[in-house]
C-alpha cells in the first residue's frame, strides 16, 4: 500500500459500501428508513473519498464513462424540479441514482487504497452470495414442505419479486465465475490433475450454490439473460489454456442444478419458453398490456415525463381492461418506464448506459490485449464484472431491475471496478482552478452542505415512515394510547415544518383536526370552524408533494359535504365542491368504487336521476377491476336499483355478480332474502 495513504482508509472505503449494500436488501420501495440509512452511508463514504480530491483542486479521471455517469446523476437531480410527484421522485432519485453515484465515488478512490479496499469488499460480496443463495434454497424447500403449489414455489430472497431476485443472482454469478476461471488457470497444472486447490474449490462450490438458487427461482427472464450472457463467457474464457474443459464443468454444474431444482416443478420452465405459451400466458399478456399503457403514458408527457418513480401513481388512469395480473407498481420494462417517467432524454441515458456496456465488452474481448496492453488477469476480471452488469441490463427489458436498490448499487460498484482495469488511467489537471475556485475549502464546504441537507431530508422521511406509517413499535414503548396520540401529533407538526413536501404528516394532522371538530359537536362554532379550515389546509398541503392521491381528494370532498356549512357555504356550493374533489380523485384512480358511488349518489340519485346514476355506476364496470372491487361495484348498482324500486333489475344484477364471484356472501344473503320475501308475498296473495 502507498505509505502516503493511511492503512485504516482501505477498511473504511470497503466498510461503507458494504454497510450500504446490506442495508439496501429489504428496502423494496417501502421501508423508507432503510433507504435513508443506505443513502446517508453512501454520502458519508462519498464525502470521505471526495474531500481530499476537492482540497487538491479536483483532478478528474479521463475518459467518457466518468463524465457520462456524472451527467446521468445530474440529470436525475434536475428531474426533481419538474416532476409531477416531487416527493416520490426524491426517493427514486436515490434508488436509480445509486448506480452513477457509487460509480463516481469508487473511481475517485486512489488506486493503491482502492486495491486493498476491494479485497475486503469482495469478501463481503462472496458472503452475500452465500447468504442470498441460502435464503433462496431455504425458501424453496421450506415452502415445498408446506405444500405450496408449483406456481408459488419460486423464492424471492429479501426482495418482493422473484425475477428481480434472479437478476441479482446473475449479477453475482458472472464476476465470481470469472474469478474462479482465472484462479483455476493460475494453478499451472493440466486441468483435471489430481491436485487440490482450496481457493478454486471454494469458488466452484460458491458457483454451484448460486446456480442451485438461481434455478430455484424458475425465472424465464433470468434464464434468458443468463443464456444470452454465457456466449461472451465462452468467447472470453474458452480460448484460454484448458478453458473449454473448465467451461464444460460449469455447463455440467448448471445442467445438474437445473435438473435438481426443476424436477419438483416438472421442468415447466422449458414449457414457459415455448412461443405458444408466451403468447397466451397471462403474465406475458399482462406485460404487453402494461407496455401499451406505459406508451400511452409517455405520449401524454412526451418531453420530460411524469417524474422519477411516479409510474404507480399514474398507471391506474392508463390501465387497460384486460390487465388484471399486476399490482401496477412497475412497468416490468425499465426502458419503457424510464421513457414514461423521464421522457426521451431519460430513455437515451439508459440506452447510452447499455451501449457503454457493449463497447466495454468489445474492448475487453477484442482490443484490450492488443491496444490497451491490459494484463490478462485484470482484463478477465473486468470482463466478469461487466458481464454481470450486462446480464441485468438485458433482463431489464422484461422486468424491473434498476428499481431494486441493491441491484442498482452493486451495478455501479462492479462497473467502477471494471473501468479501473479497461478505462483510461490518467487524470486531468485540477479543474477547480480553471473555473476560478482557487481555494478547495469552498468546494469542500459545498459538499458538506449538500450532504447535511440531503441527510436532513432523508432522516425526516425515515422518521415520517417510522412514526406515522409503521408505528406499531410505539405500542410497546408507550402503552398509554393518549400519550402516543400526543406524541404523534407533535411529531407530525414538527415534520410538516422540517419536511414540507412529506404528505403523511399533513394528512395525519388533517385527520386529527377533523376528528376534533366532529368530536361531541362542540358548541364553540368559531373553534370548530378553525379546526375544519386547518384540516382543509393540511389536506391541500399534502397534495403538493404527491398530487395523485385519490384518497386525499376523497377526504376533501367529504369535508366540503359534511362541514361546508362551517366554511360559510350553502348546500349548492357544498355539493359542487364535493363533486369537483371526488371527480379529481376518480380521474386519478378510475378503479375507485367508493368515489364512483359517491359521485353517482350525489350528482344523480339524490337529484332524482336514478337512470343516469345507474348508468354512471355501470360505466365503472368497463374499467379494469379486480374481482372483489368489481363485486362491490355491482352491489352498489343493485342497491341503487332496489331503492328505485327496480326489483327485477336488482335480481339480475345480483345473479350476474354471483356468476362471476359465487363466494360474495352479501349478495348471496340478499338474494336469499329477496326470494324468501317473494315467496311470502305469493303465499299471502293465495
Amino acid at each position: 500500500m502507498n505509505p502516503a495513504v493511511p492503512s485504516y482508509r482501505a477498511g473504511l472505503y470497503a466498510a461503507f459500501p458494504l454497510i450500504a449494500y446490506f442495508f439496501s436488501w429489504y428496502y423494496n420501495g417501502q421501508m423508507i428508513p432503510l433507504l435513508a440509512v443506505t443513502s446517508m452511508v453512501l454520502m458519508v463514504w462519498g464525502a470521505l473519498v471526495w474531500w481530499p480530491r476537492l482540497g487538491e483542486g479536483l483532478a478528474w479521471p479521463r475518459g467518457f464513462l466518468p463524465i457520462f455517469m456524472l451527467l446521468w446523476l445530474l440529470w436525475f437531480g434536475l428531474t426533481l424540479f419538474w416532476s409531477g410527484s416531487p416527493y416520490t421522485s426524491w426517493f427514486y432519485f436515490w434508488v436509480l441514482g445509486a448506480l452513477p453515484l457509487t460509480f463516481l465515488i469508487s473511481v475517485m478512490i486512489p488506486a493503491p487504497v482502492a486495491e486493498q479496499a476491494w479485497v475486503w469488499f469482495w469478501r463481503g460480496i462472496l458472503l452475500s452470495a452465500w447468504i442470498l443463495s441460502g435464503m433462496a434454497l431455504w425458501q424453496y424447500y421450506h415452502w415445498m414442505g408446506q405444500g405450496v403449489g408449483l406456481s408459488g414455489l419460486r423464492p424471492y430472497g429479501p426482495l418482493l419479486d422473484t425475477n428481480s431476485f434472479a437478476a441479482w443472482l446473475n449479477l453475482l454469478f458472472f464476476p465470481i465465475l470469472a474469478v474462479y476461471l482465472i484462479d483455476d488457470e493460475k494453478r499451472g497444472t493440466r486441468f483435471g490433475a489430481l491436485q487440490l486447490n482450496m481457493a478454486g474449490l471454494f469458488y466452484l462450490t460458491t458457483l454451484t450454490v448460486i446456480l442451485l438458487a438461481f434455478f430455484s427461482t424458475n425465472s424465464r427472464g433470468g434464464l434468458l439473460a443468463w443464456i444470452c450472457t454465457m456466449p461472451f463467457v465462452f468467447w472470453g474464457f474458452g480460448r484460454r489454456p484448458g478453458g473449454w474443459a473448465r467451461m464444460a464443468v460449469i455447463t455440467a454444474v448448471a445442467l445438474i442444478s437445473f435438473s435438481l431444482l426443476g424436477y419438483p416443478q416438472g421442468y415447466d420452465l422449458l414449457g414457459h419458453l415455448a412461443p405458444g405459451f408466451i403468447t397466451h400466458n397471462i403474465s406475458t399478456v399482462s406485460r404487453g398490456l402494461m407496455w401499451v399503457a406505459t406508451w400511452h403514458m409517455f405520449l401524454s408527457h412526451p418531453w420530460l415525463g411524469t417524474g422519477l418513480g411516479s409510474y404507480f401513481l399514474n398507471y391506474p388512469a392508463y390501465r387497460l381492461p384486460g390487465e388484471l395480473a399486476s399490482a401496477g407498481t412497475y412497468a416490468h420494462n425499465d426502458y419503457l418506464e424510464y421513457l414514461a417517467e423521464g421522457g426521451l432524454i431519460n430513455l437515451g441515458v439508459l440506452l447510452g448506459f447499455a451501449a457503454t456496456l457493449m463497447y466495454a465488452l468489445y474492448r475487453l474481448l477484442y482490443r484490450a490485449g492488443k491496444v490497451l496492453q491490459v494484463p490478462d488477469e485484470r482484463r478477465l476480471q473486468a470482463l466478469g464484472l461487466v458481464l454481470g452488469v450486462f446480464a441485468v441490463t438485458g433482463h431489464a427489458l422484461g422486468n424491473f431491475i434498476f428499481y431494486n436498490l441493491p441491484l442498482s448499487l452493486l451495478s455501479g460498484l462492479f462497473l467502477a471496478r471494471a473501468w479501473r482495469f479497461y478505462g483510461v488511467q490518467t487524470e486531468t489537471a485540477p479543474l477547480l482552478p480553471r473555473i476560478g475556485i482557487n481555494h478547495g475549502f469552498i468546494a469542500q464546504a459545498l459538499l458538506v452542505l449538500a450532504v447535511v441537507a440531503a441527510s436532513w431530508n432523508l432522516a425526516a422521511d425515515g422518521a415520517t415512515f417510522a412514526l406515522l406509517s409503521e408505528n406499531g413499535w410505539l405500542n410497546r414503548l408507550i402503552p398509554n394510547a393518549n400519550q402516543r396520540a400526543v406524541l404523534l401529533l407533535k411529531a407530525a407538526d414538527v415534520l410538516t415544518l422540517v419536511r414540507p413536501l412529506a404528505t403523511q404528516p399533513h394528512v395525519y394532522l388533517a385527520n386529527t383536526y377533523l376528528s376534533l371538530a366532529e368530536r361531541g359537536k362542540q358548541p364553540d362554532i368559531a373553534q370548530r370552524r378553525s379546526l375544519v379550515k386547518a384540516a382543509l389546509s393540511q389536506y391541500r398541503q399534502s397534495l403538493v408533494g404527491i398530487p395523485q392521491q385519490s384518497g386525499v381528494w376523497n377526504s376533501i370532498g367529504t369535508l366540503y359535504l359534511e362541514q361546508g356549512a362551517l366554511l360559510g357555504l350553502d348546500k349548492a356550493q357544498q355539493d359542487r365542491l364535493a363533486l369537483l374533489a371526488w371527480r379529481k380523485g376518480l380521474a386519478i384512480n378510475p378503479e375507485s368504487v367508493g368515489l364512483r358511488n359517491k359521485i353517482a349518489q350525489l350528482a344523480y340519485v339524490d337529484q332524482g336521476h336514478i337512470g343516469e346514476g345507474i348508468a354512471f355506476l355501470s360505466a365503472g364496470l368497463q374499467r379494469p377491476l379486480f374481482s372483489y372491487p368489481r363485486s362491490n361495484l355491482q352491489m352498489e348498482i343493485a342497491l341503487t336499483q332496489w331503492r328505485a324500486g327496480e326489483k327485477r333489475a336488482t335480481e339480475a344484477t345480483l345473479l350476474q355478480l354471483l356468476r362471476a364471484n359465487p363466494a360474495y356472501t352479501p349478495a348471496v344473503s340478499w338474494l336469499q332474502s329477496i326470494h324468501r320475501q317473494t315467496a311470502k308475498e305469493a303465499a299471502i296473495a293465495h
